[in-house]
């Protein structure tokens, strides 16, 4: 079954999903106190893997046990606007009781506010925003997500190339996201997705395996005397060492179809 065929039959249980996710999101914004984090998170997670198995999608996470029950900061790769379902979902356990799922914070780009549905949802798992026209507050916003996943005791994810991958190669990756972690003293766990790149688009057949790993952590300890580029470098190199480069298939990068920003 293609995807837009796929999304013909389940749009009305995928909307549900997402409807839901704002009502909730809602009544958060007018009581903050309604639900704890835990329950907030709880709640992401479940209606992202419900929209994620209706797309047809399924995870093979490896290296879950690498990431601490303590604050850290994740960088992933990143191939399509997915992924922060994807990292939501496997931060999970998965329906596996022996593991603890994780809580997860977001930044994410200032443009994903101009969407107003998703800013909404994005609201409710505390997303911190960037905005790239005013860069003299980009560190000072990093610096207080930092402090903000110290404090929430929460895993932070940053995707350090900033955009979604052009031609399935990894970017450059930012340097913001490895001051971050020099600064606040956190450690960083490098994320490789793999065959997401692929996820929008509505051709592909039959159900799509993401696979997605989580690299042992760099304690701070290990980092604090790198320059921020070199560290930029080391952890693009872990997530290099197990990454496939995808041939692009879908409109999301193509023609991006899915945003008014056009890649340059």
């Amino acid at each position: 079954m293609k995807l837009r065929t796929r999304i013909f039959w389940n749009l009305f249980p995928i909307l549900i999903n997402f409807w839901t996710l704002q009502i909730k999101a809602r009544r958060n914004n007018k009581m903050p106190d309604y639900y704890s984090k835990y329950e907030k998170n709880r709640i992401v997670q479940k209606k992202f893997e419900n929209i994620l198995k209706y797309l047809g999608i399924e995870l093979e996470v490896k290296g879950f046990e690498n990431v601490p029950n303590n604050p850290c900061i994740l960088i992933p790769n990143h191939s399509t606007y997915l992924d922060p379902l994807i990292m939501m979902v496997a931060l999970s356990n998965l329906g596996d009781g022996e593991k603890q799922s994780k809580l997860v914070n977001f930044v994410a780009r200032s443009e994903v506010k101009d969407k107003k549905s998703i800013a909404l949802v994005a609201s409710f798992f505390d997303t911190h925003y960037l905005d790239f026209e005013k860069p003299r507050e980009l560190i000072k916003t990093l610096f207080n997500f930092g402090n903000f996943v110290k404090t929430n005791k929460s895993c932070g994810v940053i995707f350090a190339e900033g955009t979604r991958t052009k031609d399935g190669m990894l970017g450059e990756f930012k340097t913001g996201a490895f001051r971050l972690a020099q600064s606040c003293y956190l450690p960083i766990i490098p994320v490789t997705i793999n065959n997401a790149a692929n996820a929008l688009d509505k051709n592909r057949n039959g159900k799509l395996k993401i696979e997605v790993i989580f690299h042992n952590q760099i304690k701070p300890i290990n980092f604090q005397t790198l320059s921020s580029e070199d560290l930029a470098t080391q952890v693009k190199n872990v997530i290099s060492s197990h990454y496939h480069n995808q041939i692009i298939t879908s409109n999301e990068t193509k023609t991006n179809k899915f945003t008014k920003r056009a890649h340059k």
